[in-house]
């Protein structure tokens, strides 16, 4: 017997209990955050997103391997969406968010804009235009789950010290929006 879901097909078999384990492994988190995918998603974006082709999403949204710590927090309508940014390579970055309700949308969001990383992490009041990569929260992740995680975005330009400002965002199906504050890693 298996179960389809929207993003893997899992069997009750000894191959999928040892992938989910290695995800938990590899990436510092469960491996059902690492479903989500730039091809299989409905993106819903803001105005600024809007008209993307799939391969530039694609270009946009990458993978998630990689040990992720929190950099940033937000609670809005009883969710609470974290800003997860990678620890060894510091190179990406990706949004996580708990206590979500089916139709959810969660977005990790990237500025087009460049800026020079300092000793310590910025937080600008605007960025100008920004991209973003995100997922709707089905009925097995609202319920079952109760989470969920999007692809990453590059967050350091590497050899230039520059950094993309990124920041989590958070639709809920009843209206409104809620972000972290937009993050600039440092050296």
């Amino acid at each position: 017997m298996s179960v389809t879901r929207k993003y893997r097909r899992a069997g009750f078999a000894v191959g999928p209990v040892l992938l989910a384990g290695a995800g938990v492994a590899a990436s510092g988190v469960p491996a059902g955050a690492d479903t989500a995918t730039a091809t299989a998603t409905a993106t819903a974006r803001s105005p600024q997103g809007a008209g993307k082709s799939s391969e530039a999403e694609a270009a946009l949204c990458r993978g998630v391997a990689g040990i992720y710590g929190v950099s940033s927090t937000k609670s809005y309508k009883g969710r609470d969406a974290e800003l997860w940014t990678e620890r060894i390579e510091d190179d990406k970055a990706r949004a996580y968010v708990t206590d979500i309700a089916k139709g959810d949308t969660v977005q990790i969001q990237r500025s087009y804009k460049k800026f020079t990383m300092t000793d310590k992490p910025q937080h600008p009041a605007t960025v100008g235009r920004y991209d973003s990569c995100g997922n709707k929260a089905s009925w097995a992740e609202a319920n079952v789950g109760d989470w969920m995680a999007t692809d990453a975005v590059q967050l350091q330009i590497p050899g230039t010290g520059r950094s993309y400002a990124v920041r989590t965002c958070i639709f809920p199906v009843s209206g409104g929006r809620g972000c972290t504050k937009w993050y600039v890693d440092h050296k």
